[in-house]
């Protein structure tokens, strides 16, 4: 990750950090704290942050398919992209690799650790920003391209939409993706001993995509979906079941081990399977 040419704003924006082009205001975010859903979380209290107990293991998720990342590309009428709720870097690396002016906005401190040592380690121009995304550091029309990708259920909507409505440029664009597991025969059977164990279940989107809309004046395009499947060995499986926030970090160490033995006890190679759903659009003039 490089983050160079730093200097300093004097004018409307003083006080503000200019990186590479980029206007850092930090005023712009209340650092007590921000809304995440209907609660309020400190940004520095990591321990409210369900996604730092998985940091560890999120890398065990599988890339997103190509056909995805090549549809996030597309949309983007500029290269300035935004992605919202980064995590350790699915979206934000794969565009980079595309050329795209990338800054990656997470609220998850060791998840943002993590995508730091990533673009160390694989030389990506990736800027990284510890932030939610109902409040980001960045001035107005700063972003060509917002994403929020599988994201959403964990976010404000009013707040979020209100926030992409501030940071998207005139004609910019919006990409919300929404993830389901996939219905083949093993994911069939994982569901059902998920259904079993976990009591809590994710949230229905529907009326969030309609709010996000309605408030960003962004009306999306029919949807697309994008499936993979993706061949796991067991750990690898185990890890992607504890990167889920409603199993791994909901169950103490018995009842993970439980269930964990009724996963392992399923026939046949496992096999990790995913749909993702684009809802997309582009601002008017």
């Amino acid at each position: 990750m490089s983050i160079v040419g730093a200097s300093t704003q004097a004018g409307p924006h003083a006080g503000a950090r200019i990186l590479n082009g980029w206007i850092f205001t930090p005023a712009v975010v209340p650092r007590a704290a921000v809304s995440l859903g209907r609660r309020k979380v400190g940004l520095d209290d990591p321990k409210r942050w369900v996604f730092n107990r998985m940091a560890d293991v999120y890398g065990a998720r599988p890339a997103y398919p190509l056909g995805l990342s090549d549809a996030l590309a597309a949309l983007a009428p500029g290269p300035r992209v935004g992605d919202l709720g980064a995590g350790i870097g699915h979206v934000a690396f794969p565009l980079a690799e595309r050329g795209f002016d990338v800054i990656a906005i997470e609220p998850a401190q060791a998840m943002l650790d993590r995508l730091r040592a990533r673009a160390r380690e694989g030389r990506h121009d990736v800027r990284a920003i510890h932030a939610a995304a109902e409040a980001v550091p960045l001035d107005d029309g700063s972003l060509d391209l917002a994403v929020v990708a599988d994201a959403l259920h964990f976010l404000d909507a009013e707040l979020v939409a209100r926030e992409i409505a501030r940071l998207l440029a005139p004609k910019g664009a919006l990409a919300i993706v929404t993830c389901e597991l996939g219905k083949t025969p093993f994911m069939r059977s994982l569901v059902e001993i998920i259904e079993g164990a976990v009591p809590r279940r994710p949230r229905k989107l529907e009326q969030n995509l309609i709010q996000v809309s309605a408030i960003t004046g962004i009306r999306f395009a029919p949807k697309r979906r994008f499936h993979d499947e993706t061949p796991v060995d067991s750990d690898t499986l185990e890890g992607i079941l504890r990167s889920i926030s409603f199993i791994g970090p909901a169950m103490n160490p018995a009842r993970f081990a439980a269930f964990r033995a009724r996963v392992h006890a399923l026939p046949g190679r496992p096999t990790w399977a995913r749909t993702f759903t684009l809802h997309a659009g582009r601002r008017r003039g």
